[in-house]
């Protein structure tokens, strides 16, 4: 009999997948930045979010400037307060990672944010051989982020005492499909070289499910028959939100059956097209199946 087990991904198995997810960066920079990585719009999304958090560093440390007791500060002029007191734009960001101007960093720093959105839809697969047994691995981010800076030390020059105090940045990339689409298909090589068989799991629809679950709940309940029918108002409001975005005819937003129809028909996941360009097979859990969201 097949036994399912759910884990955390080994480190050791976390360094495999990042070192050659280094290996891949120049094909990404090809790929993304053809005239070079400056003129990429990542580049400048990245850059963007750079300056635009050092800017609100300034705006924090003039509104100090100015609630300061000290009348030496309050009279000094904006530019000899900041080259008094200020630290440039490369100190602000040098213990983050990217940091600026640092373009493998940058798009290392992208194939990373790939394969972490992939373990958050779904689930890494492995058999392990001798045995039947299946074990789904999932990515912990502050291990993931930790293997990642002592990946990046490796191939710069920052010392091992300054890479423990580094950290990721948090910055939101507005993709083009057919970019996400090419690079998702680089990490899945990667993945499959490993031997690992991705297990999807729709996001969207995971959270219909969990809306159904709390209606129920909802509906049982001790609460009185004006609250629940608010309550229950809002969690259909919730699944109508989904359902905008993919129907052209009603859907009831409580026939799970009809919506996953509907979004097994319309909607796009790059993801999937990703994997099933690698692999020449779907991922588990696709297409969309109503016993894929349910407990019982």
């Amino acid at each position: 009999m097949v036994q399912h087990y759910f884990k955390t991904l080994p480190d050791k198995r976390i360094k495999a997948i990042l070192r050659k997810i280094h290996l891949q960066v120049p094909h990404l920079m090809k790929i993304l930045a053809p005239k070079g990585w400056k003129e990429s719009k990542y580049h400048q999304q990245i850059l963007n979010f750079q300056q635009q958090a050092y800017r609100e560093y300034l705006t924090a440390l003039f509104a100090e400037k100015n609630e300061n007791n000290y009348i030496n500060k309050q009279n000094m002029d904006q530019f000899t307060f900041l080259n008094e007191y200020a630290i440039s734009l490369e100190e602000y960001h040098y213990f983050q990672y990217p940091g600026i101007y640092q373009d493998k960093e940058e798009a290392f720093y992208l194939l990373f944010l790939l394969l972490y959105d992939i373990c958050t839809e779904g689930f890494l697969l492995y058999q392990h051989q001798n045995t039947t047994d299946i074990m789904h691995y999932y990515l912990p981010y502050t291990d993931v982020e930790e293997i990642v800076l002592k990946i990046a030390g490796e191939q710069s020059p920052i010392s091992e005492e300054d890479i423990q105090f580094f950290f990721l940045n948090d910055i939101p990339i507005d993709w083009d499909d057919m970019d996400r689409f090419n690079c998702l298909q680089l990490v899945f090589e990667i993945l499959q070289e490993e031997q690992y068989v991705w297990h999807h799991i729709d996001a969207e629809l995971m959270h219909i499910a969990i809306c159904y679950q709390e209606h129920s709940y909802i509906e049982h309940s001790a609460l009185s028959i004006y609250e629940k029918s608010l309550q229950k108002h809002q969690i259909t409001k919730t699944i109508q939100k989904y359902l905008k975005s993919y129907q052209h005819t009603f859907v009831d937003p409580f026939d799970f059956a009809g919506i996953i129809s509907l979004y097994n028909r319309q909607k796009i996941n790059y993801a999937v097209l990703a994997y099933v360009h690698c692999y020449q097979a779907f991922p588990v859990g696709y297409p969309y199946q109503v016993y894929h969201y349910q407990n019982d």
